[in-house]
């Protein structure tokens, strides 16, 4: 019993198990930081939202290979030396054996890594999982992968520990300095320097043993012998030098924001994410090393302080626009000037008379490929769901118009929607636009879905890490305006880099088209944040989307129209990337749309109030319900959805004390999307119409949320197959032979 208990406490006080204490028991904030990577890279965080494709999955240049695992190694790299200079200017003091080594820095880093040593294994374990299980792709694939990560983490390493070799010191070298010192006439200057982040009595820990290297062991002498003003002198000297380094990776890391729109500066997603925690550690390393114990409380008063300059001052709040739009000009928001605007009786009878003259052109077509001399008109809806609902969306509309030679497509007249989806339908019909007049524009080419799933978020995470959260200042001319190239710009130019700039056009572009019935009209409902209208974006005139009978309204309009309320404001020189980003700005990761309106309001995404494009639909189907009962067999909706409309719930269990108190918060979000299918369906199905008959053909991704495919800008390979292969699926098989038979297409 004696020698266990001997042995217990030889393995307590064994170097890296103190330091595990010390974390456990003092470096809270730290500890948070390090959950929260082993919750993203173990895939238990962030899973619905693809988060953890971001560190075993990275993209560099729209590809996964050893270079992009490279990039990430060096990137996690930085992280743990952040994670050892953190811990040794907060616990170096404590263990004051260690400034009596020779290279302390270098021994305290191999003692302190068995948190990062824990976490490279975990990180290797779960690439296998995704690389072998989502990305499809062989072991010697997979261990190329293993190995530049593990380059990337050992190449960081290897330069921080050549600094501090050459820059650390300790106390044989401290001792022989103030010998040679004590001869000299500056000796006395060297007696007692002082610095800013002079320290405090610590109490302190003698450990029994500790690594001297990665595979040996030694006795921890006593240091109570030692000169206590020397171990003190190596740990500042030590201190300094490693701030030093801290500020100088700080300053590099802010560099690149200067060189955002370099595109082999845009590392992949994860590495910017590890970044930013790396900048966020070392920063609080700085203060800590600098104010001590005021640290906490000094970070919180300067966080105070900058949130106050913000708001007496505009300090650290930049705007993001809609691109090609003026600024120049700012409308009134206000109840009285928005009734005057949507709730004009003329300009309903007028933006009826031009509905119907498209409502027309359309017809003339539609009752030609139907065969019938009342045709049924089709509107699609596409849900939002990042990058999933993109490709679904496109897939759906290709396939459809392969499976009927072509002939689907003309019978659109509307498309609406929030988010991705909009995205998938507005890049097909751009195609479908091409196609009329360029042979060369193959619609059922696999390319075009290989270019619609293809990685948007990189550029946008780098942006974010890099530039938007700390500098904010580089600026791009576009149409002779001037804006902030921010993650909103970077998150244009990916995706007209993805998909051959065939977006990089204004709205007007599509006004003549649309109305001449060429392709089906668009209509874009973001969401205004501050009263939670809907903005109306469309390149036709649709007063009647808000009623047809306004002299009746006890309440200002739902909805209202960016081309009206903006006429003054070259409203049609809006880039239409723009129109798609304000339609699809998931909160934080893509910033608010600020619009120039007195007061100034902002947009985000369609999503937040409507996100199946149920309720513009109805509005729409009421407001040209006269045309549609004298020249059609009624309305075809044909709804792209990413998830069922309903489901069971999910693995019923009792609650835990966390779930019981969370659950009224997870209740309100969790139940959102739900609480809008519902809505939806009370609309088609209560009268709302009016009497026009409306079939659905509905065209699901997932039967219920444990179908995972992530709501992201980024896909893997496994996601990209389980999207084409679900199409085919009985359910979607029927609904398409629906659809076919409604139409009157073979």
């Amino acid at each position: 019993m004696k020698n266990f208990n001997k042995f217990s406490l030889i393995v307590i006080r064994f170097f890296p198990v103190q330091l595990i204490l010390l974390q456990l028991k003092k470096n809270h904030l730290l500890l948070l930081l390090w959950l929260v990577l082993f919750g993203l890279v173990t895939q238990n965080v962030g899973m619905k939202m693809g988060l953890p494709y971001l560190f075993l999955s990275p993209e560099y240049f729209g590809k996964v290979n050893w270079l992009s695992f490279f990039i990430l190694g060096f990137s996690i790299g930085g992280f743990f030396m952040a994670f050892h200079l953190y811990s040794y200017i907060i616990f170096g003091p404590s263990f004051p054996f260690i400034a009596t080594l020779a290279r302390p820095f270098y021994k305290f880093c191999i003692n302190n890594s068995t948190i990062p040593t824990i976490f490279f294994f975990v990180i290797l374990y779960n690439i296998y999982d995704i690389q072998a299980n989502d990305e499809l792709r062989a072991l010697s694939e997979i261990v190329i992968h293993w190995l530049a990560l593990t380059g990337g983490i050992v190449l960081f390493i290897t330069i921080s520990v050549l600094y501090f070799f050459k820059t650390n010191v300790d106390f044989q070298k401290i001792r022989l300095n103030k010998k040679k010192n004590l001869h000299s006439s500056a000796g006395t200057l060297f007696a007692r320097r002082n610095y800013w982040f002079e320290g405090h009595d610590l109490h302190t820990y003698q450990p029994s043993y500790y690594f001297s290297n990665l595979a040996k062991l030694h006795l921890a002498r006593e240091a109570k012998h030692y000169d206590r003003h020397i171990l003190r002198e190596v740990f500042k000297q030590n201190h300094l030098n490693a701030s030093v380094f801290e500020v100088a990776m700080i300053i590099s890391f802010l560099l690149l924001g200067l060189f955002q729109d370099f595109s082999p500066i845009q590392i992949p997603s994860g590495a910017s994410a590890i970044l930013l925690f790396t900048v966020f550690l070392m920063v609080i390393t700085i203060f800590y090393s600098w104010f001590k114990g005021w640290a906490i409380s000094i970070i919180v008063i300067v966080f105070v302080c900058l949130n106050y300059l913000s708001i007496v001052g505009g300090f650290l709040q930049p705007r993001n626009y809609a691109y090609g739009l003026s600024y120049v000009n700012k409308p009134l928001y206000d109840l009285d000037n928005l009734a005057t605007l949507q709730y004009d009786s003329t300009a309903l009878i007028d933006d009826t008379k031009h509905q119907f003259a498209i409502l027309d052109n359309w017809y003339l077509k539609a009752s030609h490929i139907q065969n019938k001399v009342k045709p049924k008109l089709v509107i699609v809806n596409c849900s939002g769901g990042g990058l999933r609902a993109a490709m679904w969306t496109t897939y759906i509309l290709q396939q459809l118009d392969v499976k009927s030679e072509g002939q689907f497509f003309p019978n659109v007249h509307m498309m609406t929607g929030a988010s991705g989806g909009m995205i998938g339908a507005s890049y097909y019909r751009e195609l479908y636009l091409q196609s009329l007049t360029n042979e060369n524009v193959d619609l059922k080419d696999s390319i075009y879905l290989d270019k619609i799933s293809s990685d948007l978020l990189n550029s946008v995470a780098f942006n974010l890490a890099s530039h938007d959260i700390f500098l904010r200042f580089k600026k791009k001319e576009i149409d002779g305006k001037t804006y902030l190239m921010d993650r909103g710009y970077a998150f244009e130019q990916q995706l007209n880099f993805n998909t051959d700039s065939v977006f990089d056009k204004p709205l007007e572009a599509y006004v003549l088209p649309e109305f001449l019935a060429q392709v089906p009209q668009m209509i874009f409902t973001p969401t205004i944040v501050s009263d939670g209208r809907r903005m109306v974006i469309a390149t036709q005139p649709l007063a009647f989307m808000n009623g047809v009978d306004f002299e009746n309204k006890s309440i200002g309009p739902e909805n209202i129209e960016y081309i009206k309320l903006f006429e003054k404001n070259d409203v049609f020189r809006t880039k239409f990337t723009s129109v798609l980003r304000m339609n699809s700005t998931f909160p934080y990761v893509l910033p608010m749309v600020s619009l120039p309106t007195t007061p100034e309001i902002q947009v985000m995404d369609a999503g937040i109030r409507d996100n199946y494009g149920s309720k513009t639909t109805v509005r729409f189907i009421a407001g040209i319900e006269e045309w549609l009962a004298e020249h059609t067999s009624g309305v075809v909706v044909v709804e792209i959805r990413d998830i069922s409309k309903d489901y069971n719930m999910q693995n019923p269990k009792n609650m835990s004390l966390f779930e019981r108190m969370l659950k009224p918060v997870a209740n309100f979000y969790g139940n959102f999307q739900h609480a809008q299918e519902f809505n939806a369906e009370e609309l088609f199905e209560g009268g709302y119409c009016g009497d026009v008959p409306v079939d659905r053909v509905t065209f699901v991704l997932r039967k219920d949320p444990s179908e995972l495919i992530s709501l992201s800008w980024h896909l893997t390979q496994r996601e990209k197959n389980d999207i084409k292969r679900i199409f085919r699926n009985e359910y979607n098989k029927a609904q398409s032979e629906k659809l076919f038979e409604l139409l009157n297409l073979d």
